[in-house]
């Protein structure tokens, strides 16, 4: 097992375990009266405690196959900030490689990524589509660029702000299965480095538990 599959078996552990111990249900079982569980405050109107807001969680990203292969990791904070809006941080690790002949005649080129993420989503048409967010988040990364054959390595940092939806599979009050869909609206298939650090795509997929 390489370093890029103990990376990512680690974080799904990580996660998994921490999603599990967010399996709580509502303080006042609205399931049991046929409602929704509320989710910044109780039935009587009390608030939740801060910590009762918070999803913790993580998942996959970037995930591509074939030439080139990407695939990250990303663990994530969000707080409930009221009944309709989710804000959050979060981080990612993605490893990119490109294979001779994709960008290079000759040479291959591994990209490594960090990076760091505010977003916030907000449930716009709950009463048609419960669950389904807008989503805009600002991401930056900082890259390792190394080309087969060559000395060194280029680094640098990029930052892009994203747009679109997230779809939220709820599991319990605090967490759910996240499909997210954005486009980069910073990507330039014109600039060499744009290019690859995104994967040769506008469009950001992930799958995330939290």
């Amino acid at each position: 097992m390489n370093h890029i599959q103990k990376l990512l078996f680690i974080t799904a552990l990580l996660s998994s375990t921490i999603a599990f111990g967010q399996l709580t249900e509502d303080p006042d079982e609205r399931r049991d009266k046929g409602k929704d569980p509320l989710r910044t405050q109780t039935v009587d109107g009390r608030p939740l405690p801060f910590s009762q807001r918070l999803r913790f969680g993580g998942g996959i990203n970037g995930f591509r196959f074939g030439n080139p292969f990407s695939l990250g990791v990303s663990p994530v904070i969000g707080y409930q900030a009221s009944e309709r809006v989710i804000i959050g941080v979060g981080g990612n690790y993605t490893y990119t490689r490109y294979k001779a002949g994709y960008l290079y005649a000759n040479q291959g080129v591994t990209i490594n990524q960090y990076g760091f993420r505010g977003f916030i989503m907000y449930e716009f048409i709950p009463s048609i589509l419960p669950n389904l967010y807008l989503h805009g988040e600002l991401q930056t990364n900082t890259y390792q660029q190394k080309i087969d054959q060559v000395a060194g390595a280029y680094t640098g940092t990029i930052a892009a702000p994203l747009l679109g939806v997230t779809y939220i599979q709820p599991i319990s009050r605090r967490f759910g299965v996240n499909l997210t869909a954005l486009y980069n609206l910073n990507y330039n298939q014109n600039d060499p480095i744009s290019y690859q650090v995104y994967g040769g795509t506008p469009f950001v997929l992930r799958l995330l538990f939290f």
